[in-house]
């Protein structure tokens, strides 16, 4: 039977432990007792810090019975773990590639330090692709975290170890970060919910890799977690603006905007508009219809991030110099692999399309014309409900497949606007159907208005076996 903390809500948890009702041991305890019994299947908690967080957690609980737990900060005593592109002080920081597989942060990143500071006590460092720059969770130091609903599933990236471990119970609240959905993709495939905030409300300092220049707004972090008043919680944490309360925000007469994107599969259309439908019968305004400017805006996306992005990734791989693809693939060939070969196909195969959006024009006008055109459509107070992936939750390999079947992440990232991912349905193989919900910058908080209306209206979240 599954222990009753393990299906309970971050800021429930945090409620608990600041009411007495629960001391923080048991809430750290039973947490490493999930992650020990699911991640030799799953690999997705590659940095555990199982002896600190207990020791945290004892003086948690002296700290309570000296000093009571009336002005506890919110996230006191509550278990979180952080992806691998995040410096933790003191532990292992790889950000998932092999040029990095023996380094050790000596300091936090500025996101990670925020959420110490309210209290989160850190179980340890999950699993992403190299450079977080895959849709598949591998990497040549670690491998391949699986899907805990379907160990033959990928987890999506390149938070995919966030994920994984948030689906299977081991913790409710997670930190990754997301340039092209990676926070989103990886939600989608196990059924959990995330947060990809307006650019600036939450730092990136720290991020590896740091992303420069007119791309630089692109990653955002992200909270990852089980339920969205956790996404809430985290986000009042880790904002550098004043965040509203979600649950003031009415939703009557309010603009919806049901999209799907060409290519879909019927049963990821049919969850959109489930979904609209729920939507509809909570007060909002449906308006069908809408065609945006997506592919100008993928494609100036695309142009961008090869123009100011790769050069810096594909140095990082090559440890100073820019990687060289048959070098790589000779190591490989030899059994040493450095970069993943998903990447190097994925990079291979993508390289000239991109130079050749470049090439036709697309890239920062293009842009600012497409998200013009989007905000128009959109209108003052529009929400977008769109499909994040094409099909439903892909098989490993999938990275081979993603520069043909994209996931519909990226246009967000482009345009700046925030974008939360919630489950409403399951498939006949009992695996998760997802939605994107998108306001204008800066709605964060609409998002997850109208996020939680959709946990309430579907459940939401529900534990892995694992």
């Amino acid at each position: 039977m599954t222990h009753e903390l393990l299906t309970l809500s971050a800021a429930e948890l945090a409620r608990r432990i600041q009411s007495r009702a629960v001391r923080v041991r048991e809430v750290i305890d039973t947490h490493i007792a999930r992650i020990e019994a699911v991640n030799p299947a799953i690999n997705a908690v590659i940095t555990p810090d199982f002896g600190t967080a207990r020791q945290t957690a004892v003086s948690a609980d002296e700290y309570i019975t000296q000093h009571g737990a009336d002005d506890l900060p919110p996230l006191f005593g509550v278990p979180i773990t952080i992806k691998d592109c995040w410096p933790v002080r003191g532990l292992r920081f790889t950000a998932g590639t092999w040029q990095m597989r023996d380094q050790i942060a000596d300091e936090d990143a500025a996101a990670v330090r925020r959420l110490r500071d309210a209290g989160a006590i850190i179980l340890g460092k999950t699993n992403c692709p190299d450079l977080s720059w895959m849709f598949e969770t591998t990497n040549p130091i670690f491998g391949r975290t699986n899907n805990p609903r379907a160990l033959d599933r990928s987890v999506g990236g390149s938070s995919g170890g966030e994920a994984a471990i948030i689906a299977a119970g081991g913790s409710p609240l997670g930190l990754g970060s997301d340039i092209a959905g990676s926070v989103r993709v990886p939600a989608a495939c196990t059924g959990i919910v995330s947060l990809k905030p307006t650019p600036g409300r939450i730092l990136t300092d720290g991020h590896i890799p740091q992303v420069r220049g007119p791309i630089a707004p692109f990653n955002t972090a992200g909270p990852m977690a089980r339920r969205v008043e956790d996404l809430a919680l985290a986000l009042r944490v880790l904002s550098e603006t004043p965040v509203r309360d979600y649950q003031t925000i009415s939703l009557s007469g309010r603009t919806l905007i049901p999209y799907t994107t060409p290519f879909a599969q019927r049963p990821v259309i049919s969850a959109v508009m489930q979904a609209a439908d729920a939507l509809e019968r909570a007060g909002m305004r449906r308006r069908a219809g809408i065609r945006f400017p997506m592919f100008e805006t993928l494609f100036s996306y695309a142009a961008m991030v090869g123009k100011y992005g790769y050069g810096d990734v594909r140095r990082i791989l090559g440890g100073g110099t820019p990687y060289r693809l048959w070098d790589e693939i000779a190591a490989i060939q030899q059994g040493e692999v450095r970069i993943s070969p998903q990447l190097l196909f994925f990079f291979a195969l993508s390289a000239p399309s991109l130079r050749l959006a470049e090439a036709v024009g697309f890239g920062e006008r293009w842009l600012e014309q497409a998200r013009r055109e989007w905000l128009a459509l959109m209108g003052d107070d529009g929400v977008i409900v769109v499909n994040v992936l094409m099909t439903g939750v892909p098989y490993h390999g999938w990275g081979y497949t993603t520069p043909f079947l994209p996931p519909m992440t990226p246009l967000y990232n482009a345009l700046g606007l925030p974008s939360a991912v919630v489950p409403v349905a399951w498939d006949v193989h009992d695996l998760p159907l997802a939605v994107q919900v998108v306001a204008r910058p800066g709605e964060d908080e609409v998002v997850l208005a109208v996020a939680a209306a959709l946990e309430q209206a579907f459940g939401g979240w529900q534990i892995a076996a694992g």
